[in-house]
């Protein structure tokens, strides 16, 4: 049965519509995966060495084990925003000739061959072949503990899917575990209570009782099962597999009327990022991205650094990216309604840009506090915020011309990469690339003051010929009319 599933499964990707495109994408995500896989195991290879440099009275195994509480918290972490339970592929099945049970455990077997589970196999593997070689731990001991922190590894996997399951909303998701984990956090930082070590300890005992590997396993089991039986139950396309019900509610946007010709688009827009999933998830990104900053700006070595350019135009510009990208996709499922309207299609652009324009402003003050790291920053980042208002907000409009992909709006999953064609992959370049080469021109011939002021009179040249702009790319959109219109026809891209 796991075979004929396998092979409808296969069926349907090799006669998608869209088979060259997607072969495209897989191909490029399966070169990033070899490229995380060979790093992670390159770190296996020199953990061992890497913590005896920097605790030489330490046994670094017992250290890693201290540390395998933030892996598994990361882990957890990144599977909630990006793991899903793939159930939709599950509703075709629900008619056929098929056994319910081997639905369900196909579908949960798929989910153990999840990347993140790779990540950690991929560093356990070489350290423990290197630990065994030099250490005096038996292969016993160590195979035990291989099995005990792989079996952690899948209990996260299923409580996540467990999580995926009864929660809808993404903050729902993740607020439960960011509080656990800044308690967790505060208690070891504090030296209040070590939880790091407790938790270590177990792994510790596995050392010495190879035998304790059990009891991940049994946990693993026991949540597998209770997983299968509770999706097996609730396999009905009126129950689990239902799509969610939306509730619609009615937002006062009456102040958007003093926006004249715009405002019943901005209003559409704003409807859009209010009541759809996906439009919503860029919202939920730009909040925590404005938390980007603080990965570059203590650290002394990125002062004066471009990179304090690419931050600054990523912080005010990560609306533009992660919304304009999609312009017109977003209004894929009623597009050709807009195009039989009495409607100038600068006036559609022109409130998406103010839209983007807006949201510029807003990342803007909000990350005025980095002036605690002083007024360069600050400086760089009003610069970068006005280079985003007149040059990238016309150019990520420009490029949606190249649009063609239907966006399922319903679909919330962060590594979404559903309407993804290669006006995506290519706007990128030019919007963080082309800013920073000129700022580092510039700033090597007469420093940064001078660098700043360039990217600001750009950004103002954009924007004094922002009406020209628009009605240029507006005529693009009119040449790409009707490929863009069945693009947006296609269901399965």
């Amino acid at each position: 049965m796991f075979k004929r599933l396998f092979i409808l499964e296969w069926n349907s990707f090799f006669r998608s519509a869209d088979l060259g495109k997607g072969i495209a994408v897989k191909i490029l995500l399966g070169f990033l995966g070899l490229y995380f896989l060979v790093s992670f195991m390159t770190l296996g290879f020199s953990l061992h060495f890497l913590l005896k440099e920097l605790y030489p009275n330490d046994e670094p195994i017992f250290l890693v084990n201290k540390f395998l509480l933030i892996w598994f918290c990361v882990s957890f972490f990144i599977r909630v925003m990006f793991q899903k339970i793939p159930l939709l592929n599950i509703k075709p099945l629900l008619i056929q000739n098929i056994n319910r049970s081997s639905i369900v455990h196909y579908t949960l077997m798929k989910t153990i061959y999840s990347f993140s589970n790779w990540l950690l196999i991929a560093v356990m593997i070489p350290y423990v072949i290197i630990t065994s070689r030099i250490t005096d731990f038996s292969n016993t001991q160590l195979l035990g503990w291989f099995v005990a922190v792989l079996g952690t590894e899948y209990i996260i996997n299923f409580y996540n899917l467990y999580i995926q399951k009864n929660f809808s909303t993404s903050l729902i998701k993740i607020l439960p575990f960011l509080i656990l984990v800044i308690v967790l956090f505060c208690l070891d930082y504090f030296n209040i209570f070590s939880v790091t070590d407790l938790f270590g300890s177990f792994y510790d005992l596995v050392l010495n009782n190879p035998l304790l590997c059990l009891v991940p396993i049994l946990i693993v089991a026991f949540s597998y099962l209770l997983l299968f039986n509770d999706i097996k139950r609730n396999m009905y396309l009126d129950a689990y597999l239902q799509d969610e019900r939306s509730e619609f509610k009615e937002y006062n946007l009456s102040w958007t009327n003093r926006f004249g010709e715009l405002a019943p688009f901005l209003q559409l827009d704003l409807r859009l990022l209010w009541r759809a999933k996906r439009a919503r998830n860029t919202i939920i990104v730009c909040l925590l991205f404005l938390a980007y900053g603080l990965f570059f700006y203590p650290n002394p070595e990125f002062k004066d650094s471009s990179m304090l350019v690419f931050v600054g135009i990523f912080i005010s510009g990560i609306f533009i990216i992660n919304f304009g990208q999609f312009v017109p996709a977003w209004d894929s499922s009623y597009y050709s309604m807009l195009m039989t309207q009495n409607m100038p299609i600068k006036l559609y652009l022109e409130s998406k840009a103010t839209l983007m324009a807006i949201s510029v402003g807003i990342l803007t003050i909000l990350s005025t506090g980095y002036l605690y790291f002083g007024w360069e920053i600050l400086w760089i980042n009003i610069s970068c915020a006005i280079y985003n208002l007149g040059v990238n907000i016309p150019l990520i409009l420009l490029f949606g011309a190249m649009n063609k992909k239907r966006i399922d709006l319903d679909n919330g999953n962060y590594f979404n990469y559903q309407g993804v064609g290669a006006a995506q992959w290519l706007v990128g370049i030019p919007l963080l690339i082309i800013p920073i080469i000129i700022w580092v021109i510039f700033n090597f011939i007469a420093g940064m003051n001078v660098a700043n002021i360039v990217l600001i009179l750009l950004g103002m040249i954009g924007l004094a010929f922002r009406n020209h702009l628009l009605n240029w790319i507006a005529n693009k959109y009119i040449i790409k009319k009707y490929s863009m219109l069945a693009g947006f026809k296609e269901v399965n891209n």
